[in-house]
């Protein structure tokens, strides 16, 4: 006589037929904006810096529209995806077409980041009574060369760097921030506001003091 296995409850069987589906429901992970409420996020920034550099190397190296191009990173660095799509959209743009592989295309174009950071410099007012506002800046220089595969020559190089500056309300400081990345996460140091106050302190107590004496040169 055969032994059969006890059936498993019909609840837990509905259970796990629902889990594939309840994990291909979960909402995935929102997109880094580059802008909040008109200001470029650190995200932004870092694209918009990579977007000028992008542009600006491809047309120092001479590609030309018709042409086809592998780009490749020539080091490691954090910001080589973000660097590498500005200069595939870019090429795109100019009417170059973008390799998939190396071997695919002869010309090749190597990238190197020599600097990618946005720093925050300081918070400040214009005055007392205006709003909190952060100062950053931002780098990006980058070094190309186009070579030829085949021949394994360099045709042409360049380096290119592009500064940017600008200041954001303290209020939107957390939704400006960018963790996708060590260089868009810039720590924040706030100024001590006590010695911000210090002259204005000192210049109350002189004026007491300088009332009081009068005050008591009229009463004697």
């Amino acid at each position: 006589m055969r032994a059969t296995r006890p059936a498993a409850p019909r609840a837990l069987v509905c259970l796990l037929a629902l889990v594939p589906l309840l994990a291909s429901a979960a909402p995935a992970a929102e997109p880094t904006p580059l802008r909040v409420d008109g200001t470029p996020t650190n995200l932004g920034l870092a694209h918009s810096m990579a977007a000028e550099v992008a542009a600006a190397s491809l047309a120092e190296l001479g590609a030309r529209a018709g042409d086809c191009l592998f780009i490749a990173p020539a080091a490691e660095h954090a910001g080589n995806g973000l660097l590498e799509l500005a200069l595939t959209e870019a090429a795109r743009r100019q009417g170059i077409a973008p390799a998939p592989g190396p071997g695919d295309c002869a010309r090749h174009l190597e990238f190197r980041i020599l600097d990618l950071r946005i720093a925050y410099t300081g918070v400040d007012r214009s005055a007392l009574w205006t709003r909190k506002e952060i100062e950053r800046h931002g780098a990006c220089i980058v070094a190309c060369r186009l070579l030829d595969a085949t021949a394994g020559s360099e045709l042409a190089a360049t380096q290119r760097e592009v500064l940017m500056a600008d200041r954001f309300p303290y209020a939107l400081r957390e939704l400006v921030a960018s963790p996708s990345y060590p260089f868009t996460a810039p720590e924040l140091k706030e100024r001590d506001w006590s010695k911000s106050a210090e002259p204005f302190v000192v210049t109350g107590m002189v004026a007491a003091l300088v009332y009081l004496f009068f005050s008591n040169q009229s009463s004697e």
